[in-house]
């Protein structure tokens, strides 16, 4: 394999030898050139609004390997998509799936279930490798389904559908060109719908070793959810709207835990715009936000940037004067961050009061997770948006990117990368899925949600 025109011995690439491999094959700077692999096969999806978006990619030719010898797989999230994506390897290549959800924002992996933050609530996956095999299996039509036996399909409703509109034209359509166009379009319209649902009953890519299925939701309202983490007294997320930290109860839409000093009440209106959290020891410890701000999404209208990093406990800022700061992470004793807006992965050190620059991107960084000494950064195309300052990225750089490049902390070197070419400009969050290279998801529009069931052994 070659990164940067540099040979790498991906056979050893074990966790325990990550290191070692890594550090005498690495790529110089951030712009790696090794004659990109392109994924095609994932490249069209028929989206709910009918409309076709491209989700084509390049990646780093080690990538595949490293993904399936470490045994895990990457999701990220991207509210500008509307997808939920899990890049997928089975050692020679990848394969990105994606599910849609309404804004899906943050999210958080383990080895028993996987956490999804969205629109208006958060989706919990249950892991259920003992459905894998069903999963392999085309799904039987509903109306074969002893368990709803009167349900008429979605393949006989399109069917009727089409037959409709090959006969019905709309009323208001002038001429009888202009009705044919609208017929044709309506007809391939259906045709779609028909092939997606047929996708969706057949089995899964045979390369599947593990299974998420949805189990449970909490609604929120739209809190303008961020970052989520597992703790000690159940999930903690990142309140944007009501400028807060909170956790959740199923009595109430969310349960106010903290804010920062500087916000004066418990208002759903985006004050500082705080963002980025991370756990320490199960309990909130570290967050971002973009400003001090105490007035009604005045962060936006800002003629500086005024980021922070904070600590929770004491309630104090460690850094200010970032740039659209997201993402703090705790990892070896560091915090590590994004100064997003300058496209720099940080860290900062606690004991000593320093920060440090790991790694400088062409894009806008914005999720982080970690595997070992491994990194993986999220980059977004850099947007101005609706703020008064379009963040310094936009003109430092003629191109920006959008994807997630590996990082490895040894020796700080750009080791891999996984880069978007088509609809995908947005990513939020990431996360590492352990313990399998080719996951499928479940999600709660699934057709396959109606008989693919867990019960205690």
């Amino acid at each position: 394999m070659v990164v940067d025109n540099k040979t790498v011995n991906i056979s050893d690439l074990s966790e325990d030898h990550l290191n070692e491999n890594l550090k005498e094959h690495h790529a110089e700077d951030s712009h790696i050139e090794d004659g990109p692999l392109k994924n095609h096969s994932s490249e069209k999806n028929h989206a709910d609004d009918d409309t076709i978006l491209d989700f084509g990619c390049e990646y780093s030719s080690n990538l595949p390997a490293v993904l399936k010898q470490l045994n895990i797989a990457l999701a990220f999230t991207s509210y500008q998509a509307g997808r939920l994506m899990i890049v997928r390897s089975d050692g020679e290549q990848i394969d990105v799936n994606y599910k849609s959800f309404h804004r899906p924002m943050g999210l958080v992996a383990s080895e028993d279930g996987f956490t999804l933050g969205t629109f208006t609530s958060v989706i919990n996956f249950h892991r259920a490798d003992a459905l894998v095999e069903k999963l392999k299996t085309p799904l039987m039509p509903i109306e074969h389904d002893i368990t709803a036996p009167r349900i008429k399909p979605k393949e006989a409703q399109a069917r009727d559908s089409l037959e409709g509109q090959r006969t019905e034209p709309h009323a208001e359509a002038e001429t009888p060109q202009a009705a044919q166009n609208e017929t044709d379009q309506n007809n391939e319209k259906n045709k779609q719908s028909l092939t997606y649902s047929k996708q969706l009953h057949a089995p899964v890519d045979n390369r599947v070793d593990s299974c998420f299925i949805a189990r449970s939701s909490h609604y929120t309202g739209m809190i303008n959810l961020h970052d989520i983490e597992w703790g000690e007294e159940g999930l903690w997320v990142v309140n944007s709207s009501f400028s807060c930290l909170c956790t959740l109860d199923p009595d109430y839409s969310f349960v106010p835990r903290w804010k920062p000093h500087f916000i004066s009440e418990l208002v759903p209106e985006d004050r500082c715009h705080l963002n980025g959290m991370t756990l320490k020891d199960g309990k909130p410890a570290y967050v971002t936000t973009f400003s001090t701000y105490d007035e009604v999404g005045q962060w936006r209208k800002g003629d500086k940037f005024q980021g922070t990093l904070m600590d929770v406990e004491q309630n104090e800022i460690l850094l200010n004067g970032l740039t659209m700061p997201h993402s703090p992470r705790w990892h070896n004793e560091k915090v590590y961050f994004c100064n997003s807006g300058l496209g720099l992965f940080c860290s900062y050190d606690p004991t000593t009061g320093q920060d440090e620059t790991i790694a400088e991107l062409q894009g806008f960084t914005r999720g982080v997770d970690f595997y070992g000494s491994l990194a993986f950064v999220g980059l977004s195309k850099a947007r101005s948006g609706n703020i008064t300052n379009a963040p310094p990225l936009a003109t430092k750089y003629n191109e920006t990117f959008s994807g997630i490049w590996v990082i490895n902390l040894s020796d700080k070197a750009v080791v891999g990368y996984i880069k978007f070419t088509g609809n995908v400009d947005q990513i939020y969050d990431v996360a590492v899925i352990p313990d399998c290279s080719f996951p499928e998801f479940l999600e709660p529009s699934s057709p396959r949600m109606r008989n693919h069931f867990c019960i205690p052994a």
